[in-house]
């Protein structure tokens, strides 16, 4: 296992290290106040991290301009989940499913879609005790029926350059789900 670091801005999850770890309280309160302006976590509207504590897919920032998505995993949360590879480069991930039911214009499942339209890494953990470890950025590479399959990426672009070929993409409408709750 790594270092234990503590996250104090959405933006310091994007310079973590393979098997750094973090504790799950810090996570939680990090998704929660990083939607609050007044809070020690505000980073500012950009960074505002989507979704609840409590579900396995966050992302950070506003559809269209996602800067990453966050995945939390437990060993046998679903039969689709896991490694697939003795490297582990490839990981399966289950889609946001409510009653057994895979809503693919859910959010959640949304910003692991279209990852490779914008090319926003996606920053995989794993549950360990009760902490969460960094597994590295993944990019998604293939889509199947329950799960996407992920790749494990050597580096990824910086959020800070604008890729022109897609400034005319919409990959969303104007309105989205975070759960049960339409926005």
């Amino acid at each position: 296992m790594g270092t234990l670091k503590l996250i104090q801005y959405p933006s310091q999850l994007l310079s973590l290290t393979i098997s750094d770890i973090i504790n799950k309280q810090n996570l939680s309160q990090l998704i929660q106040k990083s939607k609050k302006d007044d809070s020690e976590n505000w980073e500012g509207k950009d960074w505002i991290i989507k979704n609840t504590p409590q579900q396995g897919i966050n992302w950070i920032g506003e559809h269209p301009n996602i800067k990453a998505v966050i995945i939390k995993t437990k060993d046998g949360s679903y039969a689709d989940d896991g490694w697939k590879n003795n490297e582990k480069t490839i990981y399966s991930y289950s889609f946001k499913a409510a009653k057994g039911i895979i809503n693919f214009n859910d959010s959640a499942n949304r910003v692991l879609i279209n990852q490779p339209i914008s090319n926003y890494p996606i920053l995989l953990f794993t549950d360990s005790s009760n902490k969460w470890e960094f597994q590295g950025c993944f990019k998604s590479i293939d889509i199947l029926e329950k799960a996407v399959i992920l790749e494990k990426m050597i580096s990824f672009p910086s959020l800070n350059d604008k890729n022109s070929d897609n400034d005319d993409v919409i990959l969303y409408k104007n309105e989205h789900t975070e759960g049960k709750i339409k926005y």
